[in-house]
């Protein structure tokens, strides 16, 4: 009888444990949060555009990804976390484009963009597998597939 209630108070423990972090939303997903970062983030690339922007002409800019400081006419901004680290988000995340395009940061920069008279994109884009770049490695199972947000200013003289 005493190992019994043993196995059911371990058995109770552990299933209290795995609800709670089931049901458990970490703060960072929630979408007033992410769209006050992400708006942040926004204007503080508006901030900066025209010195990226003088950057990129002379052919100083780093553009992320690419080997070369050739001027290419365009930035590509990838929404960060606090660590400056991509910012992924989980595909059940309820923020969407649309939203970020509320916020002031977006409208703002969007301002300036159209003021400068050049284009501006937001794009999501998914994170695909886990990273293996042979085609005769299969990609380990995701369950949640994350993807993040880049925003493309372009429209100026190289």
């Amino acid at each position: 009888m005493k190992d019994n209630m043993t196995t059911i108070l371990i058995v109770a423990l552990i299933s209290g444990i795995a609800l709670i972090a089931l049901l458990h939303k970490p703060k960072q997903d929630r979408v007033p949060e992410l769209k006050h970062w992400f708006s942040s983030q926004l204007m503080e690339i508006g901030e900066n555009l025209e010195k990226d922007i003088e950057l990129d002409q002379q052919g100083h800019y780093r553009h992320p990804g690419r080997q070369s400081f050739a001027p290419r006419g365009s930035i590509t901004y990838t929404l960060l976390d606090k660590s400056m680290s991509r910012f992924e988000l989980s595909q059940f995340s309820e923020l969407t484009s649309a939203d970020i395009e509320s916020t002031p940061g977006y409208q703002q920069l969007q301002a300036l963009t159209d003021r400068m008279g050049l284009s501006l994109k937001l794009e999501e884009v998914e994170v695909e597998g886990d990273g293996v770049e042979s085609w005769h490695e299969l990609d380990e199972f995701v369950y949640d597939i994350p993807r993040y947000y880049t925003i493309t200013i372009a429209g100026w003289a190289v």
